[in-house]
């Protein structure tokens, strides 16, 4: 099955809830597309990346998870893709922010909370009482533009050139806001190095360059600056006593924060933090968003019983 699931893609598909009648997509919106600019490439990676011939049984459900749920400007023309090519599935939308949460399965489910999730160009940040969004809204930047932080910094510094997807290994595994005492060094990055007249050296010619956790902390640190003023505002949008029990509650970090990101928010925002840590293989399947679908789908159809 060709179809994608990696934390710097805009649209991820993942097929789950295979059975020999019926298969089920899930479809993260991992982004939110400008004034302007075309939204339907969740349509239109639907429509060319999902054939018929690839799957075990028909597409009995497709399920589309974005921040804003229906208001998403993409899930209108996916919804009318879905329709067109399957009419016989059941589609559902599912807001992000409510599926990072469940899908964290904390004991007990925390009543409200304000989710922080990390999509691919957005960080999305709502506060969440009752299994629905009160207030909400979206941070630029997400995991590319932590990638292209580091990208900038060397460039700049080192006169290096690395891939996004290099960029953002660096991002989350060089130890930038963990402790300085369990970090053993600087990190080799690999790439190639940018000549004088600033064209890339040749592939021949590539070799590393070693980043330094001090580095990449000076780096990453602005790009949590938005988050935590983006935290301030929805929760002076939520009603006052709403405000308060989320406050209390705290942040609950979800996708591909960085390790320490809870420290580093925690003294940004000035509320407790917890990061829900992907398990191993989780770049490429995002396993709190899909658990949180699959609890939702469950919940939902015991109700109906």
């Amino acid at each position: 099955m060709d179809v994608h699931w990696w934390a710097l893609d805009p649209i991820r598909v993942e097929v789950t809830g295979r059975s020999g009648r019926s298969t089920r997509l899930v479809v993260e919106l991992a982004w939110n597309p400008d004034s302007g600019v075309d939204a339907s490439l969740a349509a239109e990676v639907l429509a060319g990346t999902v054939r018929p011939a690839q799957l075990w049984a028909p597409i009995g459900s497709v399920v589309l998870v974005a921040p804003g749920a229906r208001a998403h400007p993409g899930v209108g023309p996916a919804v009318d893709t879905v329709r067109e090519l399957w009419p016989a599935a059941t589609v559902t939308v599912v807001e992000e922010a409510v599926a990072a949460l469940v899908g964290a399965g904390l004991d007990p489910e925390p009543a409200v909370a304000v989710v922080v999730h990390l999509d691919s160009r957005r960080t999305s940040v709502a506060v969440v009482a009752g299994r629905e969004v009160v207030t909400g809204g979206l941070a630029a930047g997400g995991a590319w533009g932590l990638a292209e932080a580091v990208i900038a910094h060397l460039r700049a510094e080192h006169r290096f050139d690395v891939s996004l997807e290099e960029a953002w290994s660096a991002a989350v595994g060089g130890g930038s806001f963990v402790p300085e005492l369990t970090v053993t060094g600087p990190r080799p990055v690999y790439g190639r190095a940018i000549a004088e007249d600033g064209n890339v050296i040749l592939p021949q010619q590539s070799g590393k360059v070693m980043v330094s956790q001090t580095d990449l902390r000076t780096v990453l640190a602005p790009a949590y600056q938005p988050v935590a003023d983006l935290v301030a505002q929805v929760l002076s949008d939520a009603p006052p006593e709403v405000a308060r029990q989320a406050a209390d509650s705290g942040l609950l970090l979800t996708g591909h924060h960085p390790p320490g990101t809870e420290e580093q928010l925690a003294s940004l925002a000035g509320l407790p933090v917890r990061r829900v840590v992907e398990p191993e293989g989780g770049f490429e399947h995002l396993a709190v968003l899909l658990a949180g679908v699959a609890r939702l789908l469950s919940d939902d159809l015991r109700a109906a019983r």
